[in-house]
């Protein structure tokens, strides 16, 4: 297996619901990756594209109709979807191709319009799409299974209404220094605890929105493109991990959990992580940034300990001795994490490896960890996806 490297990184900022095409965000995004990467678009031997699953055919094709704008080269295209990890799996599809020898430079790119209000079933057929029978029979948006899941810490862990607040108040500190987040205002404590309840213990503040954005990595094999590039990134390693039976958490889709647990809370994620160390050789305790998908402040408390940063119930004494700062031991999300962002499905995981990856290039500003050598972005999708990319310089 061949050593990849991460050579060119693009992002259109994150923003609203837009009646702009998809493939026009994508295309922003694609044109600066390859300019950072200071390369032609016929260089680009593989197209790994994050799917829009609300894009009809055209959104089930993306990579395709990206090559409508940049040119059609006769280059293998695989369009993937993962949910909410999907571009954790094109960015495991592109450096799984340049480690094998297949190709030597891939791009692996997603672009997400997401629908206003909560994400919805993508069909409705009851008969084939279980998430559909979620809807009709209970009504629940993600973020219910989120508050489900943070009431039961509360009551093992002792995990506080300020202890959520805080996570969106640090948040809040980051994302308005960061030109691509698409929320920008700081709040206080009291104005997160004083935001009303979306579902209870979780406020409006406390959770992410969908949001429409695009990101965009190249990678490559190539010494030579290697060798001009700007800093380039190696990729450790990028993994996938599914569900473990036995999971006590309620997977998103579902209507139950066991009621005996025989796995790991998030155990999707539990995977992906001991995957990315047992392959890289560096352990959490090597992380010098992390980025976690904070689609709630409950997410960002339980991640710290699946991923194995700390022990069960031990995420919020991190957070309230300030550990995951910018300046603590463990800087954890940043970039304002995905509560300053929001959620755009194909995109997301990409985005946080650009935002480790311009970590270790020192490309942050005001957000920058001081000489950080390793980082790892780590993300979860709906029904039991996950992916773990882990970096150095």
């Amino acid at each position: 297996m061949r050593d990849v490297y991460i050579i060119g990184t693009g992002i259109h900022p994150w923003m609203g619901f837009s009646e702009q095409v998809f493939a026009d965000f994508a295309a922003v995004a694609v044109d600066s990756a390859l300019k950072d990467a200071n390369i032609e678009w016929k260089r680009i031997q593989a197209i790994m594209a994050g799917i829009f699953i609300y894009g009809g055919n055209a959104g089930h094709l993306s990579g395709q109709y990206l090559e409508s704008i940049f040119g059609e080269t006769g280059i293998p295209v695989v369009n993937v979807y993962n949910a909410c990890a999907t571009g954790s799996a094109s960015i495991r599809m592109a450096y799984n191709s340049i480690a094998a020898g297949e190709t030597d430079t891939a791009l692996a790119f997603g672009a997400d319009v997401s629908p206003k209000g909560f994400l919805t079933a993508k069909s409705d057929n009851a008969v084939q799409d279980r998430d559909v029978i979620r809807w009709k029979m209970g009504g629940l948006p993600n973020p219910i299974y989120w508050a489900l899941e943070c009431r039961k810490r509360m009551e093992k862990y002792g995990t506080t209404e300020e202890d959520l607040a805080l996570v969106k108040v640090l948040m809040s500190e980051y994302g308005s220094k960061n030109p691509d987040a698409r929320f920008k205002k700081v709040y206080s404590l009291e104005e997160v605890l004083n935001s009303v309840y979306v579902c209870d213990p979780l406020r409006l503040y406390e959770i992410c929105p969908v949001s429409t954005g695009a990101a965009a990595v190249i990678v490559t094999a190539d010494k030579e493109l290697i060798s001009k590039a700007d800093k380039p990134v190696k990729i450790n390693a990028t993994t996938m991990g599914s569900a473990i039976y036995g999971d006590p958490t309620i997977r998103i889709s579902a209507l139950s959990c066991p009621a005996v647990p025989e796995a790991p809370m998030l155990s999707e994620s539990y995977s992906a992580s001991r995957q990315a160390y047992e392959k890289s050789g560096i352990g959490p305790e090597d992380i010098d940034v992390l980025e976690l998908p904070d689609n709630s402040s409950w997410h960002y408390l339980v991640y710290l300990e699946t991923c194995g940063f700390c022990k069960e119930g031990e995420a919020d004494k991190m957070l309230r001795d300030g550990e995951t700062k910018i300046t603590g031991k463990l800087p954890v999300n940043p970039s304002g994490g995905f509560s300053s962002h929001g959620e755009a499905l194909s995109a997301q995981a990409l985005w946080q490896v650009i935002e480790c990856a311009n970590q270790l290039r020192g490309r942050c500003g005001e957000r920058q960890v001081k000489n950080p050598k390793t980082a790892m972005a780590q993300t979860y999708g709906l029904m039991g996806n996950s992916g773990t990319t882990i970096m150095t310089i």
